[in-house]
């Protein structure tokens, strides 16, 4: 008897492949703008791990051994990964990458890690663009998240007009958000930034952003006003605190963005048009006790940098008011960033008064 002959098959050339292959049993809920450490963290509880536990699921990485102190990296600073993580996390999330890099900023293609080959992901000392800011936590809960989430802001704090409340990017949980009723002048405050962005796009967050650098070049250098510390003291917090500054100067801010509005649609820049306009706003400062003395030089800053106006290069968008800043705006400052970022006024809070 002859032996059977047996077939041989030809080998495929499969390639291997590593990391998850199906979704997490729980998928958390999502929270659009909320930074990528803070969801992976909430994700990593929903499926009962600890963040250092969950981390080898995401790629390579290094972080500290202490799993108490990576269980605090949410709130400190922002993960990155590079794109064969981001296709990680939409296995584990059973979500498209599209999604993901819509909901959360730091997915987005500019914040992608350089390398492939494998998934890899970093926790830098500092976020690379913007700032870690507690998201409301009721806004949290109507989304069904029951635990602390940060959010990736461009400014160090955000205005929950529906809630009423206050949060920002401190480390500290004394308090985690402060409540706006005691600040009755906050909440139309903002508004009146988000008409200005409404009305008038980028041009119109530009001059809010203006209107706060000289504010906050007024608190640096005169943090002891009366209605500042009085509302420092409503919101509990310390009246020299830099953390309260945005907070106590939104109001004023907002109100010296409309004379600056007024400004520029006058269009009267010449020597006349600016003293009156320097006039107006002294009449301001007189109410509100601000010492016009100490807090006009950044007002000429100002005006010297808005005395020549720009030609309008680009056609307004349908349903927005057309406004073109200055020439000397347009030179310094951008459409996109923090405040300090889109102004032409360079100073940034946190600079002692001798700097400014």
């Amino acid at each position: 008897m002859t032996a059977s002959r047996v077939e041989e098959r030809p080998v495929l050339d499969i390639p291997v492949v590593y990391g998850p292959r199906q979704p997490l049993p729980l998928l958390a809920p999502h929270l659009v703008g909320e930074s990528t450490g803070s969801f992976v963290n909430r994700l990593a509880h929903h499926n009962g791990m600890e963040l250092h536990e969950f981390l080898d699921r995401v790629g390579q990485g290094k972080a500290s051994e202490d799993p108490e102190r990576v269980g605090k990296y949410p709130q400190y600073t922002e993960m990155y990964v590079n794109a064969e993580g981001l296709c990680y996390l939409a296995v584990l999330t059973d979500q498209p990458e599209t999604f993901l890099q819509r909901t959360l900023p730091s997915l987005a293609e500019q914040h992608l890690l350089p390398g492939t080959g494998e998934a890899v992901w970093r926790w830098p000392w500092e976020p690379s663009d913007g700032h870690l800011v507690r998201c409301c936590s009721l806004c949290a809960q109507d989304r069904g998240v029951g635990e602390p989430a940060w959010l990736m802001s461009p400014d160090s704090w955000r205005v929950c007009p529906r809630h009423l409340r206050w949060t920002d990017d401190s480390r500290s949980d004394a308090p985690a958000f402060i409540e706006l009723a005691e600040l009755p002048e906050t909440v139309p405050a903002h508004r009146q930034r988000q008409r200005l962005r409404r009305w008038f796009g980028p041009a119109g967050e530009e001059l809010f952003a203006d209107a706060f650098q000289i504010a906050v070049h007024w608190w640096t250098s005169m943090p002891d006003t009366t209605l500042w510390v009085q509302r420092a003291r409503s919101a509990g917090l310390e009246a020299r605190a830099m953390r309260v500054a945005p907070l106590v100067v939104y109001p004023e801010a907002a109100a010296l963005a409309l004379t600056m509005l007024r400004f520029e649609q006058a269009g009267e820049r010449d020597l006349a048009g600016r003293a009156r306009w320097l006039a107006g706003v002294q009449q301001l400062m007189d109410r509100w006790e601000v010492d016009f003395g100490a807090g006009k030089q950044p007002l000429l800053t100002w005006l010297e940098r808005h005395s020549q106006a720009a030609v309008p290069a680009l056609p307004h968008s349908p349903g927005r008011r057309r406004l073109t800043l200055a020439l000397g705006h347009n030179r310094i400052a951008t459409r996109t960033g923090s405040l300090d970022r889109r102004s032409c006024l360079p100073w940034q809070l946190g600079m002692a008064a001798p700097e400014l």
